[in-house]
């Protein structure tokens, strides 16, 4: 019985907790190109009543198909697969929520997949009722739902969604294209209920913004995205705004424009990313590539580091996300030896003898931790009581540790949403309980 658990399987985070709710069905993710096989299309779901039960089957099912040899499932093409001991699979949890049952939307953006096909549908299954199945003992404490769609806002029942993730302790990272203001999603910016709210502008020009999108709401959208981003500098939650590279929005106007609004506007992050739509075939990026890069170091030079968006979406599961990736990085590089900083631009940061802008933060090789009162860590006989900030894989190794295993007291961290929760029997705490917990 050991030696069957001990075996070594092949499975997926995704596989084992996640959800993508989506107008095709039920399935456990879609992670850029890859989508893993339906549990129940959309008119078959709406037709049942799922239970927990059932989806915990369905996951088990998938888990098999993936571990049979014979078998060519689309998951098999993904990088995210790992190989683990069979004893630690857990498929009841409830993790990664991809929610995004309906289609219905504002705007008809020219690389979207519905308006090529006109697929603008309501939900045909009720995708509430089945995420209620899951309890809260049931939510990992790093359960995390991307609110998409077509268009969140729209959906008349908003606030019951709303309160479903915040009863279950479920991070919210809610994807508005940003053309209606929210209320709601303002209130969750202040109070941290909402950890990202991420709106995709692609375009500095209104011209562009109406080309690309079908509707005439740039200012508009900008409008709301500067008190959004007020929002998120009163309290937990975070706004980034997010440019896709087409064909179509390229330009010096476009890139100059977007940037000037960003710092403006002043979301948290800029997140940078292609259009993926186009990625199975033989499209050349070359272009955009470019102005990506140019965008990048514009942004870099006003003290801005952007996001690479694909490094944790299509980078993550493809070999050719991958490479392309690779060659995004390689005409950044270009573009800083073109474009050296201007002293009127920047505070002037040296290290090897390179100019570098305000905003990156470069530490000492040897720094590796500090203590509340700021005086750096060295861990002794004298240090007892350490709290782990934040809760993430390389901090949770550490738990493993022989010599700090008994000395760790729990995690920090800024977000209300996972405040008391547990990882591995240790508690995560707010920044404003480190004092009163006396640690080290």
């Amino acid at each position: 019985m050991n030696d069957v658990q001990n075996q070594l399987v092949k499975s997926c985070q995704r596989l084992e907790s996640g959800l993508r709710f989506g107008p095709e069905g039920l399935r456990a993710c879609q992670f850029g190109a890859i989508a893993s096989p339906i549990y129940w299309e959309a008119g078959e779901a709406g037709g049942l009543t799922i239970t927990k039960k059932m989806v915990i089957e369905k996951r088990q099912w998938l888990l098999d198909q993936l571990n049979d040899p014979t078998t060519d499932i689309s998951c098999k093409h993904c990088d995210m697969v790992v190989e683990k001991p069979r004893q630690e699979i857990d498929l009841t949890k409830l993790g990664q929520i991809d929610l995004a049952t309906t289609s219905a939307c504002n705007l008809r953006c020219n690389y979207c997949g519905f308006t090529a096909e006109n697929n603008f549908v309501a939900a045909q299954f009720d995708d509430l009722a089945i995420l209620k199945e899951f309890d809260l003992e049931d939510v990992q404490w790093d359960s995390v739902v991307d609110f998409n769609g077509g268009e969140p806002v729209l959906l008349t029942n908003l606030s019951e969604y709303i309160d479903y993730f915040v009863e279950h302790r479920i991070r919210i990272r809610f994807m508005t294209n940003g053309v209606r203001y929210s209320q709601a999603v303002y209130d969750g910016l202040v109070n941290g209920t909402m950890q990202w709210v991420c709106t995709s502008v692609d375009a500095g020009t209104p011209s562009t913004y109406f080309k690309m999108k079908a509707r005439d709401r740039f200012s508009q959208v900008l409008e709301n995205l500067a008190r959004y981003a007020h929002a998120g500098q009163q309290g937990g939650g975070r706004l980034a705004i997010k440019y896709i590279f087409t064909a179509d929005n390229c330009g010096d106007d476009d890139i100059l424009g977007f940037l000037y609004a960003c710092l403006a506007i002043k979301p948290h992050q800029v997140w940078l990313t292609f259009n993926f739509s186009v990625f199975e075939g033989d499209y050349d990026y070359s272009e955009e590539i470019k102005a990506y890069a140019k965008m990048f170091g514009l942004f870099r030079r006003h003290g801005i580091e952007p996001v690479h968006y694909s490094v944790g979406h299509l980078a993550l599961i493809s070999q050719k996300g991958k490479s392309m990736f690779e060659r995004v990085l390689g005409a950044i590089k270009e573009d800083e030896k073109k474009n050296q900083i201007l002293p009127h631009l920047a505070r002037e940061v040296v290290v090897d003898g390179k100019v570098l802008p305000p905003g990156i933060k470069i530490l000492n090789p040897d720094q590796r931790g500090f203590s509340r009162n700021g005086s750096k860590v060295e861990f002794n006989g004298s240090t007892n009581r350490i709290l782990l900030a934040p809760p993430c894989p390389q901090s949770i190794a550490l738990i493993k540790s022989e010599f700090l295993s008994q000395k760790i007291i729990g995690f920090i961290d800024r977000d209300p949403m996972v405040k008391g929760k547990r990882i591995n029997g240790l508690p995560i705490f707010s920044y404003g309980e480190a004092v009163e917990l006396g640690a080290d």
